[in-house]
């Protein structure tokens, strides 16, 4: 029997067992956990018909990171997490869409609005 690298299995299981955004999203304190958070909510957004990001969510995003003293590494891994999040989503999504309900939709407009405005503290 082969074994994966415990790194590999942790990522297996993490595609596997939970929402793709949870598995960076386990650190929201961190500039990546954010942008997994950030990453997620669009993303969901966007599968819900719910609203869409700007084209600068991201630097805008990015830029806000900085302002509370985020490092040049701390943004790359940011804005890492997002790219990967936000295209494993919309596979995901593509794959095995999941249903929105109208409150969904609803939260999801808000917390767009909030996006669209660059208020990224509670995506």
């Amino acid at each position: 029997m082969a074994f994966l690298p415990a790194g590999r299995a942790l990522l297996l299981a993490c595609f596997v067992a939970l929402p793709l955004g949870a598995c960076v999203a386990g650190h929201a304190d961190t500039a990546a956990g954010r942008a997994s958070l950030l990453a997620t909510t669009v993303s969901r957004a966007i599968a819900c018909k719910a609203g869409s990001p700007q084209r600068t969510t991201l630097d805008r995003f990015l830029a806000a990171e900085k302002a509370r003293g985020a490092s040049d590494e701390q943004l790359a891994a940011a804005r890492s997490a997002y790219v990967t999040i936000s295209e494993a989503e919309t596979i995901n999504q593509d794959i095995r869409p999941q249903p929105c309900t109208a409150e969904e939709r609803a939260t999801l407009r808000g917390k767009m609005n909030d996006v669209r405005a660059g208020r990224f503290e509670a995506p």
